[in-house]
């Protein structure tokens, strides 16, 4: 049974902090930056790279620019929730907290937790394992059946001819 120990909004805030809804940890940052671009951000362990999606395809992150990129826009994006409280304490917290989140050390730490979340894992053979899509400016050539759509993330393309597709080119041979 529980002690009484005169607050009880302790309780509630274990209760948040075991939820991991605190929103000053590393690991509340990696959940923005899945939160906002999780969608278009994958990370292949084998490679220990990251891979991003550009609008037409996954661009393998080699220096890991395009994946710091994403993750400062999220940490800039939490100075947005000062103006969702009215309370001057809390207000310092975020300020303070956005402010460190912005630290090479602490967007590195977002990043690599984000790395450890399994949704976001792709093993390289789910990467280019139709080989019968041709990747183009203009969308994406099935050769096979000669369907021509837009680009879609879940072809997992990551290399792209530097040519438009044209139904109606003249082909001599």
């Amino acid at each position: 049974m529980r002690e009484q120990i005169g607050d009880e909004s302790i309780y509630f805030r274990i209760s948040e902090l075991q939820k991991g809804t605190v929103e000053f940890t590393d690991s509340t940052n990696a959940s923005r930056l899945i939160r906002e671009h999780g969608r278009d951000i994958r990370y292949n362990t084998a490679w220990k790279k990251w891979i991003v999606w550009d609008g037409t395809h996954w661009k393998i992150d080699e220096g890991g620019a395009l994946i710091h990129e994403k993750n400062l826009e999220t940490v800039r994006n939490i100075y947005n929730e000062l103006s969702k409280t009215n309370d001057y304490r809390e207000r310092i917290d975020i300020e303070k907290f956005a402010m460190l989140s912005e630290s090479v050390r602490r967007r590195e730490a977002a990043v690599k937790a984000a790395a450890w979340v399994k949704e976001l894992n792709i093993t390289s053979d789910e990467l280019d394992s139709n080989p019968w899509l041709l990747n183009v400016r203009n969308g994406t050539l099935n050769v096979l059946t000669g369907e021509f759509t837009g680009h879609r993330q879940e072809d997992m393309i990551t290399k792209i001819a530097n040519v438009d597709y044209d139904p109606k080119a003249d082909c001599t041979l």
